[in-house]
């Protein structure tokens, strides 16, 4: 055991020790300064004694990861969530590479947060942090770290968006609406979702992957069991693993449109002798689901067009309840359409227009109590 002074000038510290098969084993570590050297090898030497782990002290920060993902977030986690640590593992080995695990610093890991976070939102930097933070955590458990270099890390990211820029308003509302109603038809696919979408306040993997199985369009019942998972292209849980299952009503008219654009859908696919293997309401005329992506390009251009605020297709799901809320709907009946397992969640998300209500309500109900006086 021992600390030196390298050509570089930088202090190398090396601690010798037998592994879990007896066999003799170096780890080293270099540091700018000959105390944080000496530092490292006092808790190395500690750590040794506490029974941890050097064999993997050169290993990369991207393949433990992986391997503590496989272990801890396959097995009894959503499949949806899985996919989630697999992503930000993307993210992790894109930009550390190859680097150990133990070379990783704490302004190493600060700086891989703000160059994610210049292209991100908070709450998605902060999601990544979260997960990573729990890994870091963990080889620190196992004695693999000495230190964790995720503690106090800064999250930074890109504001969320202005409560108004999440819905249209009411007079945006009605413009967008008439045009999608004149305009939507077999060939404007992404319009009928997002008319949909408006309709019955469903998130757009909601639409994407409803079926004319689950559309009662005699009883104006719309059933919501799942939603439409783009990169596998096939059904998944909704939100909160089927937690967002549940049924919306819609009017008269609007099963009459249904009606016949499904009629028009089924005559051109029979005519073009196209399958529709899983009896999706918006398949298109190419086969296949058109994605958020598409769907939201679509939707500025439309929004640029009527002369109203850009959005994207969330806000249509958004505006849903803010007219229900507009029209003086009752707060259970929102949470009930939205599928909200919390009256408090619809509270949250719908605040500013609650309060705009109470407002009025205040008004009409000291008009009632002034009269006679």
């Amino acid at each position: 055991m021992s600390v030196t002074k390298l050509a570089s000038g930088r202090w190398q510290a090396r601690v010798s020790y037998k592994d879990k098969q007896g066999k003799y084993r170096i780890a080293s570590q270099s540091f700018k300064r000959k105390g944080e050297a000496s530092e490292w090898e006092t808790k190395t030497k500690s750590a040794l004694i506490d029974g941890a782990d050097l064999s993997r002290s050169t290993e990369s920060f991207k393949d433990y990861l992986f391997d503590w993902i496989k272990i801890y977030k396959t097995d009894g986690v959503s499949r949806h969530t899985h996919e989630i640590y697999l992503g930000n593992y993307n993210h992790v080995a894109k930009y550390f590479n190859d680097k150990p695990l133990t070379a990783i610093t704490r302004a190493d890991y600060q700086k891989f947060l703000n160059e994610f976070g210049k292209t991100r939102g908070i709450a998605t930097a902060k999601k990544l942090h979260q997960q990573i933070h729990s890994a870091v955590r963990d080889a620190v458990a196992d004695g693999i770290l000495q230190r964790d270099f995720a503690y106090k890390a800064h999250v930074t990211g890109r504001p969320p968006k202005p409560v108004e820029d999440k819905f249209l308003s009411l007079k945006e509302y009605t413009k967008l609406r008439k045009y999608l109603i004149k305009t939507a038809d077999y060939s404007h696919m992404t319009m009928l979702m997002i008319l949909f979408q408006l309709e019955t306040g469903t998130r757009f993997e909601e639409a994407a992957g409803m079926t004319w199985n689950n559309l009662d369009l005699v009883r104006g019942i719309v059933h919501i069991k799942q939603q439409w998972v783009e990169r596998r292209r096939d059904f998944g849980p909704t939100k909160g693993n089927g937690k967002a299952d549940g049924d919306v009503s819609i009017p008269s008219g609007y099963c009459d449109y249904l009606l016949d654009y499904k009629h028009a859908q089924s005559d051109w696919l029979k005519m073009h002798r196209i399958k529709n293997p899983k009896n999706l309401v918006f398949w298109s005329k190419l086969g296949k689901i058109e994605g958020n992506g598409t769907a939201n390009e679509e939707l500025a251009r439309i929004c640029r067009r009527l002369g109203i605020k850009v959005v994207t297709t969330h806000a249509m799901r958004h505006t849903h309840a803010s007219v229900l809320i507009m029209n003086h709907e009752s707060l259970p009946y929102v949470q009930q359409r939205l599928r909200h397992q919390k009256l408090e969640t619809t509270v949250n998300t719908y605040v500013h227009l609650i309060e705009e209500e109470n407002g009025e309500s205040n008004k009409k109900a000291l008009e009632l109590l002034n009269k006679d006086f």
